[in-house]
């Protein structure tokens, strides 16, 4: 090889991207990634946009960009015209130029997005406001936060503009719920039970069905609760001082958060008196009582819980 072919190959551009040489910025509350390899064209440009739960941008247009992307993680409720639809990993979308769309992340985790668009506006204006960054994590809370004047200029400017409010949080999940379709119900999750004397039922269940203690703890006057963990089975039961002995609530396994907003819909149209749906780290669920005011939850674990 001559040294002029060197010379020239040392010039050509990369073919590969990869994380740790790949641009990035924090750009209203998202993490941008562009992930077209260094030297590359800039088009079409191939974004990774990561989307914190519950995120949604105002309605807006692109003005002669078809908005394209792949679903890779995460579920987005996403409005297009008159169209809605719920995509999950895998789901390609394309949103006509022109048209006024929307979205929202219904899932318990960020969504992360791969854009691929035909021309450079929409990135140009994540290089306007966003703000560079090595960390490929989404920006801390409140990082950089726009007037809502600013950001119609410069939305405007970039050929993106703003045409209305974000999707509504409660519709988007009520959408997601029904679009899950008929949900099915799961296995036990965990039993929570009242028992007399703490230290007598955890030495007798441990001993009898080989659970493990995972938390809790019991004090000197016997007060407190354990969480046995079953390994076979990764079911839950809890087990609580009380001097009324007997279930205090039984918890069935949902799919998803999407399984568990479709079952709540599906409940309350029944005449069923549902509460509201709570999010935790460890899942998300909603409690009903039956006829003998024993609370059912139902419930979607997290991933990785436990």
């Amino acid at each position: 090889m001559t040294m002029t072919d060197r010379n020239a190959r040392s010039t050509e551009p990369q073919i590969a991207s990869e994380p740790a040489t790949s641009l990035a910025w924090w750009f209203l509350g998202t993490l941008a990634v562009l992930r077209n390899p260094p030297g590359a064209p800039r088009t079409p440009a191939v974004i990774e946009l990561t989307v914190p739960p519950g995120g949604s941008p105002p309605r807006h247009v692109h003005e002669a960009l078809d908005d394209a992307f792949l679903i890779l993680d995460g579920e987005v409720v996403v409005r297009c015209g008159e169209q809605t639809v719920l995509a999950r990993p895998g789901s390609y979308l394309v949103l006509p130029h022109g048209v006024e769309h929307t979205f929202r992340v219904t899932s318990p985790v960020p969504a992360r997005l791969l854009l691929v668009h035909a021309d450079d506006s929409f990135l140009s204006f994540i290089e306007a406001l966003g703000t560079p960054t090595s960390e490929h994590r989404l920006p801390p809370p409140g990082h950089f936060e726009l007037d809502a004047e600013t950001l119609a200029r410069a939305s405007t400017q970039h050929g993106t503009p703003i045409v209305g409010p974000p999707l509504d949080e409660e519709e988007a999940r009520v959408f997601a719920g029904r679009a899950a379709g008929d949900p099915t119900l799961g296995a036990i999750n965990h039993l929570a039970l009242n028992v007399s004397d703490l230290r007598r039922s955890e030495r007798w269940y441990t001993d009898a069905f080989d659970l493990t203690r995972i938390d809790g703890e019991i004090a000197p006057d016997g007060s407190g609760h354990v969480t046995l963990l079953c390994p076979p089975g990764g079911w839950i039961l809890a087990l609580a001082s009380s001097a009324s002995p007997g279930v205090e609530h039984v918890a069935f396994t949902c799919a998803s958060r999407n399984a568990v907003l479709r079952w709540r819909q599906l409940l309350e149209d029944r005449g069923v008196e549902v509460g509201t749906v709570t999010d935790a780290p460890y899942g998300s669920g909603f409690v009903v009582r039956d006829p003998d005011g024993v609370e059912v939850e139902l419930f979607a674990p997290a991933a990785h819980s436990f």
